[in-house]
């Protein structure tokens, strides 16, 4: 949490309190690797996968074969960690001045999510239209202008445009921007362009198609970093899909009736119609690590208009082309019933087509 102060200030001194504590409180427990006493030396201690270094119990959702930090800020492995596990309701009283600023970040959006959920008991078809608005703005609109912002969100019922505007803020006039397809916005560092997730996306060569510089306009405003972890990045993969889906049904609109988008205000993230009455779940999981997964997996939710006959978790297939044995590993490690089924996206899409196949065939032999 120190890091994550440190590596959000504007300017890298003082160190924050947090920090400077831990740094403490290692210098008195490390013995091996030696205690590195220059910040220089400090943090390329931190760069080392932990079980190397780290003198104190490693919490389960961390994977200790990862550090801290990655190429001058907080790694991928920590900021997972410092999102989904350090960032919780029960603890904001307890946060720090900056820490808990980076909290409310995602208190808001959790903020307007719930205003969704409770309209959804009142008018679920407006409320469902509603968040899929916001969601797919925030995903494809990373960069907004306040006009922009305004006019997206004029005629929502439930959704105020000032509240969408919180989770955004301004741009500096004299500042360069840049975005990606796969990953949202950049930094730039020593030259060169970083995402914040570097598994998910790490080539941003400036001549690169999915890359771009945004131009500044009065008004212009960025997503907030949690926002963008939390709400942007695990929606991009999510998007493909249902692009490619749609795609499908509507080239075979007599066999797959309807692909939905995040049901029931995102209790699964696609909905699957057949002709045949029957309806499929899925769960699109972005993870870098099988094990990390296999831990969150539980059954789908699926009562009410949210029923299925099949479930699926589908996997994208960067992670496929990262670790081949990743769907192998996440099937033996999940405590999952076997009527879950686990797919890569593109044997997902696949099954799919074979689905439709399959009801035309029948179809053809019931004339």
């Amino acid at each position: 949490m120190g890091l994550a102060e440190f590596f959000y200030q504007d300017s890298k001194y003082p160190h924050p309190d947090l920090l400077r504590l831990s740094c403490n409180k290692l210098a008195l427990k490390i013995t091996a690797p030696p205690y590195q006493r220059t910040t220089e030396g400090f943090f390329t201690l931190l760069e080392k996968p932990l079980y190397e270094w780290c003198p104190f119990n490693i919490p389960q959702e961390f994977d200790k074969e990862f550090g801290l930090i990655y190429d001058g800020a907080l790694s991928e492995e920590a900021s997972e960690y410092f999102y989904e596990h350090l960032l919780n309701e029960e603890q904001i009283f307890n946060l720090s001045t900056k820490n808990k600023q980076i909290a409310l970040e995602n208190f808001q959006f959790r903020k307007l999510l719930n205003s969704l959920q409770n309209a959804y008991e009142e008018n679920a078809e407006v409320a469902q239209e509603e968040y899929v608005l916001l969601r797919r703005f925030l995903i494809d609109n990373p960069y907004a202008t306040d006009e922009q912002i305004r006019e997206a969100f004029s005629k929502t019922r439930y959704i105020r445009s000032s509240e969408v505007g919180e989770l955004y803020e301004d741009c500096q006039q004299d500042k360069t921007y840049w975005c990606c397809d796969n990953c949202g916005p950049l930094i730039e560092k020593d030259g060169g362009l970083r995402g914040i997730k570097p598994s998910v996306c790490n080539d941003h060569r400036k001549n690169l198609n999915q890359v771009y510089k945004i131009s500044w306009e009065r008004g212009l405003r960025q997503i907030k970093r949690g926002i963008h972890w939390r709400v942007c990045l695990p929606g991009i993969p999510e998007i493909k899909l249902f692009e490619n889906l749609k795609k499908l049904q509507q080239d075979n609109s007599k066999y797959l009736l309807a692909v939905n988008l995040w049901p029931g205000i995102d209790r699964y993230d696609l909905q699957l119609r057949f002709s045949d009455d029957s309806v499929w779940a899925v769960d699109v999981k972005d993870y870098r690590s099988p094990y990390a997964l296999a831990r969150s997996l539980t059954t789908i939710y699926g009562e009410g208009s949210l029923r299925y006959d099949k479930s699926f978790y589908v996997i994208p297939q960067h992670r496929l082309r990262q670790r081949k044995d990743y769907i192998d590993i996440l099937r033996e490690e999940a405590k999952l019933s076997k009527s879950i089924q686990i797919k890569s996206e593109i044997a997902f899409e696949e099954l799919v087509i074979e689905k439709i196949s399959s009801l035309s065939k029948t179809k053809k032999q019931n004339k």
